[in-house]
């Protein structure tokens, strides 16, 4: 048997969908292993067939936190939690392989998930990985580049060397994003000799068969895969619940439509094809044209449609401030006007010589925010 790791925060509509793909459209048994770190999630996931739920920890994160400091790094370490154990709890003796997915991110195809797996043990690698790749350097994902969904590894092996061991706070979440936090991982636990890479993204479409312009807005608003039918649709990038649609969609073309969940899913959200493009096309001319006639170019907005949205709606001292940027380098905060901690000509990251690491962590994370369980902060003598 094989298993399926979910890790969720509050989007159960998407869960139960997701359950309903594995347990009524795909011919195998799974072991279903589901993580949410939402307050009592347990209450809403009462009636979804799950082998094992476990709640998370409660890592405090609000959009009104400062981002750059305590609100990036503590969402961060929100989400290293609960994929630590949505994939812990399928780590279970009867299971050989584990797929880990987000809640939005939907595998279509039974098949892919075999044949992976398959390729992981000719190929003797102990885990298998999608994404930009070991040569993709970003601010946030230093050493390489990989998606934390669809992630699929061999489970004696993990065990063995108790990968998901981690605490979330060791792994530099002030520089690493979740995707650059796994590299690491990695990197450090299994060795690049194990890592299978299976898709470097070469052949992503948006919802309409466009081809994905990367590397903007990577998995917003959508992504699928058509030779491994992997779906990501990040649904609050579309306009209303058009995203919900563009998954209706993708549900009905590729006749994942067996299950309760499902059904109630595509009679509420489901459109046709040609009128869901149509509307979808329409909104995307209208916010591309007044872009034009601003001076951006919609192509650095990677067609998310609630970025375009917040560019065209923000204030003029904004706007002017974006327009004298390099938009096709320059991060979404910066594109936004927020303060940054990068300082001089070094790396973008660098923040020396101003402080020092264990200065910095002691600066940006509040005790309060995190339960006892990450409490043994490496960089202060005094938290325990």
């Amino acid at each position: 048997m094989n298993g399926i790791a979910i890790s969720v925060y509050d989007k159960f509509e998407e869960v139960g969908v997701l359950i309903d793909i594995i347990r009524k459209n795909w011919k195998n048994d799974y072991y279903i292993s589901l993580c949410s770190n939402y307050p009592n999630a347990k209450r809403y996931i009462e009636d979804f067939d799950v082998d094992c739920f476990t709640q998370g920890v409660e890592i405090k994160y609000s959009p009104e936190m400062p981002w750059i400091q305590r609100g990036r790094t503590n969402l961060v370490c929100r989400v290293l939690d609960t994929i630590k154990k949505s994939c812990t709890g399928a780590m279970v003796d009867s299971c050989e392989y584990v797929m880990h997915l987000h809640s939005d991110a939907w595998p279509l195809g039974e098949n892919s998930f075999l044949k992976i797996s398959q390729e992981l043990k000719e190929k003797k690698k102990k885990i298998a990985v999608r994404g930009l790749g070991f040569l993709y350097y970003g601010q946030d994902v230093p050493l390489g580049h990989i998606d934390d969904m669809f992630f699929i590894f061999d489970v004696n092996y993990f065990y063995k060397i108790d990968f998901f061991g981690y605490n979330p706070i060791e792994l530099f979440p002030h520089k690493n994003s979740v995707h650059g936090a796994l590299v690491l991982q990695l990197l450090g636990k299994i060795g690049i000799k194990n890592i299978y890479y299976y898709s470097h993204h070469s052949n992503l479409e948006y919802w309409d068969g466009k081809n994905k312009i990367l590397p903007f807005e990577r998995v917003k608003p959508s992504v699928f895969d058509p030779y491994w039918k992997f779906l990501h649709v990040h649904t609050s990038a579309f306009p209303d619940n058009l995203g919900k649609s563009v998954q209706a969609y993708y549900l009905k073309k590729y006749e994942m439509t067996k299950g309760d969940n499902i059904q109630k899913f595509i009679q509420k959200y489901y459109q046709p094809e040609a009128k869901l493009f149509n509307t979808l096309s329409n909104i995307e001319q209208k916010q591309n044209l007044k872009l034009k006639l601003m001076g951006f170019n919609p192509v650095v907005f990677g067609r998310n449609f609630s970025l375009k949205e917040e560019i065209l709606t923000a204030p003029l001292k904004d706007k002017v401030k974006m327009l004298v940027m390099n938009l096709a380098k320059a991060p979404y905060y910066r594109l936004l006007g927020k303060k940054d901690i990068r300082t001089r000509n070094l790396y973008p990251d660098s923040l020396w010589p101003n402080k020092n690491i264990y200065e910095y962590y002691n600066e940006i994370i509040h005790f309060d925010d995190f339960p006892e369980e990450y409490r043994d902060f490496w960089f202060s003598e005094n938290s325990k």
